[in-house]
């Protein structure tokens, strides 16, 4: 079986890939990699492609959202051939697959891997640019840029992705005139789509985020080094970075880097190389709430150390950072210390992975608009807590709940529950759907720290629990959707739109491009695919919870009659 991982958008490059490269998880492989290459496949509609791989028993291949193909290695011909008869002549989305096979010798493969880091190393030693000002163009691309003036910049980006949702509605094809009558708004080109309103700014602008995830390997002088890596690995880089500089690292998390990385130049076992795939010291991720609670996470492959040596290094590490001190000689509040075994090829912290508590109860604890809420190591939380609190509250303010009115909040993709339970005290109850188990124990735990009572977390698909809505007697139903960056499967959509007791759906999105799909989904007239009356945008806003990047929540209100 094949190993699954998911992979991050670069903010160096703009290039967004779904899935690690296969190239990546087999290098472990001996003699000839065998690849299928799979044509014909739906652009943007990566669920639909993950899901016939899946079915297949492929967890990992190799695909951009605006390819229609995509590559699967294997470690063998056979398998690689049975696979190819699977897949050859499936139709997937009106799409016959077709299927192409290929070899290359893994002296071949490597060398090729080889010459893009010596192409990589030559290009770095040729930039003038100081480490620090290479890792600020990465990480936090718009530190040069006055912040009123990054603000209307991503406001003017979210205004574009409503304008363009304009117009691909009207550019439809084969919609009847009573469909058009549905979509009349997509044809006004007299009026804007939606009202924009003027967009919110983040409270605090440096060392904002809570929640840093590091890699450890060496810098560009060979020392062991945690930090950010510099580029991406696909393309041979795989120095690591201090993020010292870094404006939005918080201090917190910039000491026990420092004093992380201090560690591991002191400790008897190396740094993981990600080209040879030997090494100990992996990555390390900080959870450093408002609260003041902080969590560290560190990862260690034990591939070559014996359990009497991890049972010492456990002991070692825990007193070690137990003890951690600001350079004003403070002591660092860790309240829990976790580490994660992962032997695995991918990079980065593996929810699969064995995760052991070493000192606390594994758990972080945030305050948000009045409310607390337990944060487990695995579970999805904003990392601008001050900036949530202002894009959760503008959501509750358009929900416009009528007390008069028997009132739903259905909260998807609730996560730990944070919109849903700020929201309870003012409506009938909040129905709260995750596919993560692990979030939905968070979900139920933090209602009940909270006392609130009127909510009920299923982890489920939403498509799979909409009749919950159909069964409920409220007069109004608010949906609040918060999706993962790529956004939800169209199912998600079409169950959206068949419960008619849904008159508004509150989308908030970190990535506008990747959720235009949902926003169409919503908005496109009557089909046999898509039934139900269809939603309309009616305002917007961007609120930015990231400064200095190029990223910022829109949030987009969408109504029908």
């Amino acid at each position: 079986m094949l190993r699954y991982s998911l992979a991050l958008r670069s903010a160096a490059s703009g290039i967004a890939t779904n899935l690690i490269p296969a190239e990546a998880a087999l290098l472990e492989t001996s003699g000839f990699i065998h690849r299928v290459k799979v044509l014909n496949l739906p652009t943007k509609d990566m669920n639909s492609v993950s899901t016939l791989f899946k079915s297949l028993g492929v967890k990992q291949f190799k695909k951009s959202p605006r390819w229609d193909y995509a590559y699967i290695n294997f470690k063998t011909e056979e398998a690689a051939r049975e696979a190819m008869q699977k897949l050859e002549g499936t139709q997937l989305r009106k799409n016959t697959i077709a299927t192409e096979y290929s070899s290359i010798s893994e002296e071949a493969f490597n060398k090729r891997h080889e010459d893009k880091r010596k192409e990589a190393s030559e290009i770095l030693s040729n930039d003038s640019r100081t480490p620090a000002e290479k890792l600020a163009d990465q990480v936090t691309p718009l530190y040069k840029i006055p912040y009123d003036e990054q603000l209307k910049t991503k406001n003017k980006s979210g205004i574009k992705h409503i304008f363009k949702l304009k117009k691909e509605i009207a550019r439809l094809k084969d919609v009847s005139d009573e469909g058009k009558a549905q979509i009349s708004w997509a044809f006004d080109h007299e009026n804007k789509p939606c009202k924009f309103l003027d967009p919110i700014a983040s409270p605090e602008i440096n060392g904002y985020r809570t929640k840093c995830d590091f890699s450890i390997g060496t810098d560009l002088e060979g020392n062991k080094s945690v930090g950010f890596q510099l580029g991406l690995y696909r393309d041979g880089i795989i120095s690591v970075l201090d993020p010292a500089d870094c404006l939005n690292v918080p201090d917190t998390a910039k000491t026990i880097v420092k004093s992380v990385q201090d560690y591991i130049r002191f400790s008897e076992y190396d740094v993981y190389d990600k080209v040879s795939k030997q090494g100990v010291w992996r990555a390390l991720t900080t959870k450093t709430q408002k609260s003041g609670d902080v969590m560290v996470v560190v990862q260690m492959n034990t591939e070559t150390l014996s359990e009497e040596q991890v049972s010492k290094e456990k002991i070692k590490l825990a007193d070690y950072l137990t003890n951690l001190k600001t350079p004003s000689n403070e002591k660092v509040n860790i309240k829990t210390i976790l580490l994660q075994i992962w032997n695995g090829v991918s990079n980065g912290m593996n929810e699969k992975a064995t995760t052991e508590v070493l000192t606390g109860d594994g758990y972080v604890y945030e305050d948000l608009l009045g409310s607390k809420f337990r944060i487990s190591n695995n579970a999805f939380f904003q990392i601008n807590t001050p900036a949530t609190e202002l894009l959760y509250s503008k959501c509750a303010e358009w929900c416009e709940i009528d007390s008069a009115k028997k009132t739903t909040v259905l909260d998807i993709c609730c996560g730990t529950g944070t919109i849903g339970i700020s929201m309870a005290k003012k409506v009938d109850q909040v129905i709260g759907i995750d596919m993560v188990p692990e979030a939905i124990v968070d979900a139920n735990f933090n209602a009940e720290m909270n006392g609130v009572s009127n909510v009920k977390y299923f982890a489920s698909k939403i498509e799979d629990k909409i009749d919950l809505l159909i069964k409920s007697n409220n007069e109004q139903v608010v949906a609040v959707l918060d999706p993962p960056r790529n956004g939800v499967h169209s199912t998600v959509i079409r169950a959206l739109r068949e419960s008619t007791q849904i008159k508004k759906v509150i989308y908030i999105s970190c990535d506008a491009k990747q959720a235009q799909p949902n926003f169409i989904g919503l908005c496109r007239p009557i089909s046999k695919r898509y039934l139900g009356t269809p939603f309309k945008p009616s305002r917007a806003i961007s609120v930015d919870l990231f400064p200095h990047t190029e990223h910022c929540e829109l949030m987009v209100e969408f109504v029908r009659d």
